[in-house]
């Protein structure tokens, strides 16, 4: 069977609370999700957002694999086609296919768009046919169909089989209350594949949490058109997560959807697409794609998987673009630490002079309230710098800050450094709109003076993410601040910890930290 995936994280996607996508921020994330392999790319809904038209048409110079989709209603009641602007502004976006929705069920019909079920029936076969007549491809979406179903099933199949007569292209059945269980959509797409000539696919909403587990009984139900987003993003608490349905259905189910060579990315456009919409924060805990899925903590369960990864790993990491990770809980065992060690490539015998030393420094972070399972990086930049592999780039001597204030709304912070580079001391000084952020930027500084080519052209790569702070006691019980920062280089996420007493102090630790480990593992 030819299974479709259309991904509507650029529509449906953009509803999503807390979501502002300008038109250069879906240039920059369609090419990601193209790289998927995905079918369709539902890319906006012009009639509402105006800015889409800018969108669609600027998006061929993108040449996407993928066929991009342009989403919207059918016509208004008691209105020509011809004279419908939502119609007309659909026709606008220039697109090969278009995503076509109606309303199903008799309470949107007669309460939300104020018509008769046999007017909705006219505006369906009317806006259907006109698409097609205009040279698109239609795929019809039947809003709050499962609704529909229940309450009036013969008008519910009378409403697709008009849309099939009509010239639809694809049927999609959409759970838009996301209240259905996976009983009801399967008994749907079974009833409607009765009759259809054509793909049958779902819509499906996640109100009720169902909305993978919908999509997976509908594809058992003989469902060949899926619609979702990555990450999940979309209406309300969204819709069908991509991240999690595109590894089960090839890994799982044995359906290749995508390719072995595209699901292996997934990873990486996840998270860059959460950093863009805004919602990295989030991402610790997704399925096949979160920070902490392949995540190991105790010595059994590292030890299991080091032995045999299958053991706690129901997939291979890498098959999904993701790494695995492996956590120190309090470590007390030199043997345990060796095990935890080879995983980043550092070897130590059980019992050595050197195993303990690394042993008791790792102890003494944590004593400081060090924890490495939000911030692997910091663990393997300790080992990699206890053992010689990583070599420290930054010599700073002195640090200081100033703040200014420039205007009312806008605080200027100007931090200036002391370096050590090759033998020169230099002086740097930078200034942004908070202390991090001139932090980093007279580090680049620094790092430009390097006479490392290398060095100096990948520290401009580097960017916060994120910061995030929290206060821990201390085994003397002394108030201190625990800071971890995300940064990346455009490609790749890491988090460092600092920890201090003085909050400025703890950020400048895991600034510092965050830098050392991107230089190091460039």
């Amino acid at each position: 069977m030819t299974f479709q995936i259309l991904d509507t994280t650029l529509r449906d996607g953009a509803l999503a609370g807390g979501v502002t996508l300008s038109v250069d921020d879906k240039l920059r994330i369609a090419p990601l999700i193209d790289s998927l392999g995905v079918h369709d790319l539902e890319c906006g809904w012009a009639s509402v957002f105006p800015k889409d038209l800018e969108f669609f048409e600027r998006v061929a110079e993108l040449k996407l694999n993928a066929r991009v989709v342009a989403f919207g209603a059918t016509r208004r009641p008691e209105t020509l086609v011809k004279k419908d602007k939502g119609l007309e502004t659909l026709l606008l976006c220039n697109t090969p296919a278009v995503s076509l929705y109606g309303k199903v069920w008799g309470l949107h019909v007669e309460k939300v768009l104020r018509t008769t079920l046999e007017e909705n029936l006219k505006m369906l076969s009317d806006s259907v046919s006109y698409m097609r007549e205009s040279g698109r491809e239609v795929i019809l979406m039947a809003e709050h169909f499962f609704d529909a179903l229940r309450d009036t099933p013969e008008y519910a199949l009378q409403f697709v089989k008009t849309a099939v007569e009509a010239g639809a292209n694809t049927i999609v059945l959409a759970d838009s209350n996301g209240s259905s269980l996976p009983q009801d959509v399967a008994n749907g797409i079974k009833r409607v594949l009765e009759f259809s000539k054509v793909p049958v696919g779902v819509h499906l909403h996640n109100d009720f949490g169902l909305a993978l587990a919908n999509a997976l009984a509908a594809l058992e139900a003989g469902a060949t058109h899926i619609q979702g987003s990555i990450n999940g993003y979309g209406a309300r608490n969204g819709i069908t997560d991509l991240t999690a349905l595109l590894p089960i259905m090839r890994l799982k189910l044995g359906l290749e959807v995508v390719s072995a060579e595209q699901l292996a990315r997934l990873t990486p456009v996840a998270l860059e697409v959460a950093e863009l919409v805004g919602k990295s924060a989030e991402m610790d805990d997704a399925p096949f794609v979160g920070r902490r899925v392949f995540e190991h903590k105790t010595d059994t369960h590292v030890a299991a998987v080091l032995s045999s990864p299958q053991a706690y790993e129901a997939v291979p990491p890498e098959s999904v673009g993701n790494v695995r990770k492996l956590i120190i809980p309090g470590v007390s065992r030199p043997s345990y630490l060796a095990r935890i060690a080879e995983a980043y490539d550092v070897h130590l015998t059980d019992g050595s002079a050197s195993s303990n030393r690394i042993l008791a420094e790792l102890k003494r972070l944590e004593d400081e309230g060090y924890s490495f399972e939000d911030a692997p990086a910091s663990l393997e930049l300790a080992l990699g710098q206890l053992t010689g592999k990583f070599p420290k780039v930054l010599s700073v001597e002195r640090v200081r800050l100033f703040d200014t204030i420039r205007g009312r709304d806008r605080p200027v912070v100007e931090a200036s450094l002391s370096v050590r580079v090759g033998l020169e001391e230099e002086y740097v000084a930078a200034e942004a709109t908070g202390p991090v952020k001139a932090l980093l930027k007279a580090i680049k500084a620094a790092l430009s003076l390097s006479e490392d080519k290398g060095i100096a052209a990948y520290s401009q790569q580097l960017s916060v993410i994120s910061l995030r702070v929290r206060s821990i006691n201390s085994r003397s019980e002394s108030l201190r601040v625990r800071t971890s920062i995300t940064m990346t280089d455009g490609k790749r996420d890491w988090t460092c910890l600092g920890i201090s007493e003085d909050l400025l102090q703890a950020c400048w630790k895991a600034l510092v930290d965050a830098v050392e480990y991107g230089m190091a593992t460039r």
